[in-house]
């Protein structure tokens, strides 16, 4: 049953990038990803109550999971009218594993073999892989397939198959967007959206309160505790799009090649000084893993706790008194927690100065974040079946850490491999093992989504990353 339309433009802001054309190969803030997945369909998402299917019936391996097959709905039309056949997957996944094109995308399709993956018919895909790959339906097909269509060469207003077309396009991470009225789900009851960048946490506050928005995105937790109590607004925390906050030290590149130093680090944090300063108690503790609380996370291993006399000692074995990081407000409490260890390393010997890059600017660097020995890092919060691969080891889509030694690999191989599900986890605690202990990821504490809307603004979803799902929302009067 298609549901009643009741209109109205919702107003949403978030941190914005420096503004472009809306291509999926390169989004880099999430303001440009929510007007990316209100134009374009997915393949399918996970959800807080497991897969949530888009424009894909079914996606299924066979046997030794080295080719995977997908069944498409045939009821899908892109904005143009022109109706979604398998060949557009196909060249949305060549899109995406282009490595000219698409430097942060490829890696997570350099198993693909583009070759051969080939139409059944127009509503059936195979996709062939260069080795089994049991993982690819949480790591790949679900984690991020936007769906393009073939041939496409407008980029700045799109021809997607999603339930809001772009009506303009600035390119200043501002866009329009206007309700798809043949979208194959339900009706959005929205007429429209626009996406308004506001950096500033406490700008995005204001904006809502002043009435100049509907919706802020992405709230600090002290924000969040000032206004819970709020009556003229909505405050709510959620587990999707949950972030762990840390630091990340390239393993590749000196001081940080020296293990000492790695594990110095880790043993000089203060983690609940860092929750308790920077989150205000809204968080938990970190232990330099991915994936707490969700299937797979490894929870045998000893949580790390400061020891400033050990600490202290492997910073002096190592030579080192003095560090720099880059630092930046990419998610809510970085900068923060980069002035707290200002102090915390200052206990253990060691001077550490901060470069402060603007968090529009962060991301759209990545050949500096890749050859910076420390900086801040944020990640959001997903399995280890998803984080592992995307994040570490030699075969990583983005490793900003440059962990990748061969028993970490062969780890991880093994497990995206196996079919057995509890042979699999087992490598994949072993795989997690082996960063905890050696790797460069400084994961201290985890922060939920905060996010804040008008009371007028109803039925808020999110899905995957923290994705509001604009076509739920419905404004009432």
């Amino acid at each position: 049953m298609v549901a009643e339309t009741t209109g109205g433009t919702l107003r949403f802001s978030a941190l914005g990038g420096s503004g472009s054309a809306i291509d999926p190969r390169n989004i880099y803030s999430v303001l440009a990803y929510h007007s990316m997945a209100s134009a374009f369909d997915f393949l399918a998402l996970h959800g807080e109550d497991g897969l949530e299917l888009g424009v894909a019936k079914s996606m299924t391996p066979n046997d030794d999971a080295t080719k995977w097959t997908i069944h498409l709905r045939d009821d899908v039309r892109f904005h143009d009218g022109r109706p979604l056949h398998a060949e557009d997957i196909a060249f949305s996944i060549r899109f995406l594993g282009d490595w000219e094109t698409s430097p942060y995308f490829a890696a997570g399709w350099a198993d693909v073999d583009f070759e051969s993956m080939a139409a059944v018919d127009d509503h059936t895909l195979e996709i062939p892989l260069f080795r089994p790959r049991a993982d690819y339906l949480d790591a790949a097909l679900a984690l991020y397939t936007p769906v393009i269509p073939n041939g496409i060469d407008d980029l700045i207003l799109p021809n997607g198959s999603g339930p809001f077309r772009v009506a303009s396009n600035d390119q200043a991470d501002g866009v329009e967007l206007i309700r798809n009225e043949d979208w194959w789900g339900p009706a959005p009851s929205l007429d429209g959206a626009v996406t308004i960048p506001i950096n500033d946490s406490n700008a995005r506050i204001n904006a809502l309160k002043s009435g100049e928005i509907d919706f802020a995105y992405q709230l600090t937790p002290a924000i969040g505790l000032a206004e819970q109590d709020n009556p003229d607004i909505i405050v709510e925390r959620s587990t999707l799009g949950s972030t762990g906050l840390g630091f990340s030290m390239n393993t590749s590149f000196p001081p940080f090649d020296d293990p000492r130093l790695r594990e110095a680090m880790k043993l000089a944090i203060d983690r609940q000084q860092m929750v308790n300063g920077v989150l205000l108690g809204q968080g938990e503790i970190g232990n330099d893993l991915m994936g707490l609380g969700m299937v797979g996370y490894n929870d045998r291993l000893p949580q790390r706790s400061r020891d400033l006399e050990q600490a202290t000692a492997l910073f002096a074995a190592a030579g080192i008194s003095e560090l720099s990081l880059v630092s930046s407000e990419v998610a809510p409490g970085l900068v923060a927690a980069s002035e707290l260890l200002v102090g915390q390393l200052a206990e253990a010997g060691v001077t550490l100065t901060i470069e402060e890059v603007p968090p529009d600017a962060f991301f759209s660097d990545f050949a500096r974040i890749l050859s910076t020995p420390l900086q801040t890092m944020y990640f959001v919060n997903r399995p280890p079946t998803v984080h592992l691969p995307s994040f570490l080891g030699s075969t990583a889509t983005f490793n900003p850490t440059a962990f990748a030694t061969p028993e970490f690999d062969e780890a991880l191989t093994a497990a995206q491999s196996t079919i057995d599900e509890a042979a699999r986890d087992e490598h994949l605690l072993r795989a997690q093992e082996i960063e905890w202990a050696e790797g460069g990821s400084l994961i201290w504490g985890y922060s939920p989504m905060i996010l804040a809307y008008a009371p007028h603004v109803t039925n808020v979803n999110l899905v995957s990353d923290g994705l509001v799902k604009f076509q739920d929302i419905v404004l009432s009067s």
